[in-house]
């Protein structure tokens, strides 16, 4: 089947051209001929396989606009998978083009998703996110939770597609002679993430057993002195170790491999899968901000999800007291990641959707 649409020419159109997605991009542009166009910059020094593009735009608030004849652009390629974004309002409104040449297919996590609401919060926009997205050929999602819904409102179940959400690990490095002996947290350093809290909860754990497993600390931004200066404040400085940003993919490895589990209170974006990918259990809260990567984690199977943060303090206590325990967790991780959350699947259900709206005329 493949061999039928290595030249089949399509166009992925993001917000950004993230370093994470380019592993899944690059194997995306061995079944096609694939360029990704981006708009707002891109943070990557990865190898590229495919074709790139930049749009510039306008921001209007909420809205943006694209600079370029954007319907012009995709009138040169057979499939267009466009960023699902509502408020992009050139590539929403790309369906609506009764001449087009091309497929067009929406990829979102198919509910509300970002930093200041909850997973899945009811908003006006979501009526309006339909109207668009029934104009679609396909949708693509991050998981299989919004399907259940798209089908009870109307959508057509052959037309609703998952390339689950995930990361690259470096699957050639062996950790099995590492010996665990840390707590890890990685991702920018803001309050919204709960770095605050998880300090806290360190001291009130050490307080009660001096002998704490050690938290490493990876990332940087605008909190990084203000958690150095709580660490040096409280006296901390030989169980927490503040290693600012690391983004060398063998470095990392180091750390995740060092680790029973990988702490983030209040958001569970794709570090869960990252962490999974290393067999790393991961723990957060049960309403965590995320875009779906926290509906990965089973209860105190391959992770742990808190109800309060004051649970917090006995979860460290116990990694320390029963790190066996963490460990059956992140085999169990490693093995989820493995069956269906490795950057094949998700470029694999990508080209799916891709498969089908090229099938079905």
């Amino acid at each position: 089947m493949e061999e039928d649409f290595e030249k089949k020419k399509v166009l992925i159109l993001y917000n950004n051209l993230f370093h994470y997605r380019i592993p899944i991009f690059n194997l995306l542009a061995v079944k096609c001929e694939l360029t990704v166009a981006f708009s707002i910059g891109s943070n990557t020094k990865e190898a590229i396989k495919f074709k790139v593009k930049e749009l510039p735009i306008l921001k209007f608030n909420r809205f943006v606009i694209h600079k370029d004849n954007i319907y012009k652009l995709c009138q040169n390629y057979d499939v267009v998978i466009a960023y699902g974004d509502i408020a992009w309002l050139k590539l929403s409104t790309l369906p609506f083009y009764k001449k087009r040449n091309f497929k067009i297919i929406f990829w979102s996590p198919g509910v509300s998703a970002s930093y200041d609401k909850k997973f899945d919060t009811v908003t006006k926009w979501d009526s309006i996110r339909d109207f668009f997205y029934k104009k679609a050929d396909a949708l693509i999602f991050y998981t299989d939770y919004p399907i259940s819904k798209y089908i009870s409102r109307g959508f057509n179940e052959e037309k609703l597609y998952v390339a689950p959400n995930t990361v690259e690990v470096c699957d050639n490095f062996e950790n099995k002679n590492i010996m665990k002996d840390s707590i890890l947290f990685i991702g920018t350093l803001y309050m919204q993430k709960g770095i605050l809290t998880l300090l806290e909860n360190y001291k009130y754990a050490y307080d009660i057993n001096p002998n704490l497993l050690p938290l490493n600390i990876i990332g940087g931004g605008v909190e990084l002195d203000k958690v150095n200066n709580w660490i040096i404040e409280n006296r901390l400085v030989n169980k927490i170790f503040l290693l600012g940003p690391i983004f060398n993919i063998f470095e990392k490895a180091q750390y995740f491999s060092k680790a029973f589990a990988c702490i983030s209170p209040v958001q569970a974006g794709l570090s869960v899968l990252e962490s999974m990918g290393y067999g790393v259990a991961f723990i957060t809260m049960n309403d965590a901000i995320t875009g779906g990567e926290r509906l990965n984690i089973q209860n105190g199977i391959n992770g742990i999800l808190l109800d309060d943060t004051a649970q917090l303090k006995d979860v460290i206590l116990d990694i320390t007291n029963n790190s066996e325990k963490y460990l059956l967790m992140g085999e169990n991780a490693l093995k989820y990641y493995n069956n269906s959350h490795k950057p094949e699947d998700m470029a694999n259900g990508l080209f799916k959707a891709v498969e089908f709206v090229l099938n079905n005329n």
